[in-house]
């Protein structure tokens, strides 16, 4: 018995529907009338079929008749016909070889060329650069795991989190038999098909499970081979299915934290999956009704298969153990004299110093350039974590910066300039440095211009240490003098834009050009001169009500402003308060807030 499906394939057919439909129409069943309809059809193939393959061999009868008639007349032609015909043929083989050979050739080539790339990349990733991680992940995957295919990495201080999408398996099979049950309509057959299909259920099950364990062993060892700097590794296996009760579930079904002495040790001890998976952090729960694990296989086999009803996606969060607050941290020693540490260190490699050396000097060098260093601390994979404060009123605050010796030669890339951003704001932290002795690549330069980054380079940090220490005096101005207008929000533009020149050069800053705009504001172009933090900032000081509150709106045009005048960083200035939301975006506008307060204490010291 054909299925509805190629039923309604066949009625499509000339002839078959209007067959049924007379027999519809005479008091036959519907069975019966798809079935007269079904031959119908059949007939209509059959004839069609004759006749077209008549059609065909005719032709090509015909065709050959008179060629080999025409042969046997001149057989001097035919040779010759029969030479040429060749020789093309023969031209158009070795043609195709050769292009076949040509592009297996530049395949190999590519291949090679690939190879190599991957291979300087793994270079850079064996010293702790970060920034290609995702992409040799992927090729050496690709190689020894093809089937397992990587959504996204994402790495936070040497520790990469790997999500993958896992593989489905479903039962086809009993799905077509149970169609056969259902169009017979009987209940023991029914029943039969619902065992089977509940069997099959359970094995697709069992072989989701299985491969979905050794696919996420296979991640985990891919990734500790990459790089011996790699602390831990974090892996997220994603899917998307329907459950049995109709809930569609889309989201992360296994997350796993290895450590790297617990994964060797686990390695060598040759565990089953499962088993090797729960000597980790693991989380699982799949969304699928289905029978829990003997007891045999695992003591949290019973946890580990409690799934909830409603199937919910899980949302992993791995986070250090809650101890004291300065686990880690260590305050560093003072260098009372950085001129020493430099002339110790004229002459010699950066990156070869060790690394309580380099320490050193870098907290000299913070010292130097008027950092108060607070804490300190070792990352695995070489990195120096520092907090530091910078006093100053407008644009200082806590900073944090890392450090880390890469060869001279050595390219830093951007991924690295993005993850110290992310950092800087969840340790609540104004801005980020990052420190290297080798360079930075153009796109790192780029992607910290528009976010709270500052770079220093091998070149740079070597003119820091061979440089002048940074002087960054500043004072406060006394203006209640009897007959001076004090309140900012009311006093003319002219004199406005005075107190906005007098208030920058007040505090370190050297201005380049100063202008009044219509709507009673002031901007200008002033140049702070710290040798890390320093550079050119846009300054727009506007007139406020002083009860009124300013707007997100403000910051937004300040970015404006800011790309008018070619700077990547701005100084918005009112005599009135922010709103909440003004400052938050600020943060990630590289705009310097200065409001009533900040201005009214540094005009006159009360």
């Amino acid at each position: 018995m054909l299925s509805p499906l190629w039923v309604e394939r066949l009625l499509k057919i000339p002839g078959a529907k209007q067959v049924k439909n007379h027999l519809l129409e005479q008091g036959h069943t519907e069975e019966e009338a798809n079935l007269g309809a079904v031959a119908t059809a059949g007939l209509v193939i059959l004839v069609m079929v004759v006749l077209f393959n008549s059609f065909i061999y005719g032709v090509i009868r015909s065709f050959f008749q008179n060629f080999l008639g025409y042969l046997r007349q001149d057989t001097a032609e035919a040779v010759g016909i029969g030479i040429f015909a060749t020789t093309i043929f023969l031209a158009i083989l070795f043609q195709y070889m050769r292009r076949v050979n040509t592009q297996k050739a530049e395949e190999q080539m590519r291949l090679r060329r690939e190879r190599h790339m991957i291979e300087e990349k793994k270079d850079h990733l064996r010293r702790g650069a970060m920034g290609n991680f995702e992409e040799i992940l992927k090729f050496y995957l690709s190689e020894k795991y093809p089937e397992v295919e990587v959504r996204s990495v994402h790495s936070v201080d040497m520790v990469p989190r790997i999500r993958f999408q896992s593989r489905r398996f479903t039962a086809e099979t009993s799905v077509g038999v149970g169609r056969k049950a259902k169009d017979s309509k009987d209940e023991q057959a029914i029943e039969m098909t619902k065992q089977r299909y509940l069997k099959d259920v359970d094995k697709n099950y069992q072989l989701f499970r299985e491969n979905l364990f050794d696919d996420t062993l296979h991640v985990l060892e891919t990734a500790f081979s990459l790089s011996d700097n790699i602390p831990a590794v974090i892996v997220d296996a994603t899917m998307n299915f329907i459950s049995g009760k109709a809930k569609y579930y889309e989201g992360v079904v296994l997350s796993v934290k290895a450590q790297r002495d617990v994964f060797q040790h686990v390695q060598k001890s040759h565990y089953p999956s499962f088993k090797a998976l729960t000597s980790f952090d693991l989380r699982y729960n799949d969304g699928m009704e289905t029978k829990p694990l003997p007891l045999e296989e695992s003591k949290t086999a019973r946890v580990i298969e409690r799934i909830k009803e409603n199937a919910p996606k899980l949302n992993i969060r791995y986070e250090a153990p809650k101890t004291k607050v300065d686990e880690g941290w260590e305050k560093p020693k003072v260098v009372e004299e950085p001129a020493v540490i430099q002339e110790t260190l004229r002459g010699k490699e950066l990156s070869s110093m060790p690394l309580a050396q380099f320490q050193d000097m870098v907290v000299a060098v913070l010292g130097k350039m008027n950092f108060d260093v607070q804490k300190l601390k070792k990352v695995p994979g070489g990195t120096l974590q520092i907090q530091v404060d910078f006093q100053h009123p407008v644009v200082g605050g806590s900073f944090l910066v890392l450090a880390r010796q890469y060869p001279e030669t050595a390219p830093v890339h951007a991924d690295l300039i993005r993850e110290l951003d992310v950092l800087a704001r969840e340790e609540a932290c104004k801005r980020g440095i990052y420190i290297v002795t080798g360079r930075y690549t153009e796109e790192a330069r780029n992607i910290a211009r528009t976010m709270a980054v500052d770079l220093v380079d091998g070149l740079k940090l070597t003119q820091l240490m061979e440089g002048p220490a940074y002087d960054g005096r500043w004072s406060f101005r006394v203006v209640d003098e009897k007959g001076v207008v004090t309140d900012l929000s009311r006093m003319p533009l002219l004199n406005f834009e005075k107190e906005v020149d007098l208030f920058l050069k007040s505090m370190g800053f050297r201005v380049e050009k100063i202008r009044r705009v219509p709507g009673g504001a002031v901007v200008a172009v002033a140049e702070f001169p710290h040798p890390i933090m320093g550079g050119k900032f846009t300054v727009m000081a506007k007139q406020y009500p002083a009860e009124e509150r300013v707007p997100a709106e403000l910051v937004s045009e300040m970015g404006h402003v800011m790309k008018a005048e070619f700077c990547e960083r701005g100084l918005l200035m009112v005599p009135a308060d922010f709103a909440m939301d003004a400052r938050a975006l600020s943060r990630f506008s590289n705009v310097e807030l200065v409001d009533r307060n900040t201005w009214e204490n540094l005009r006159r010291q009360l």
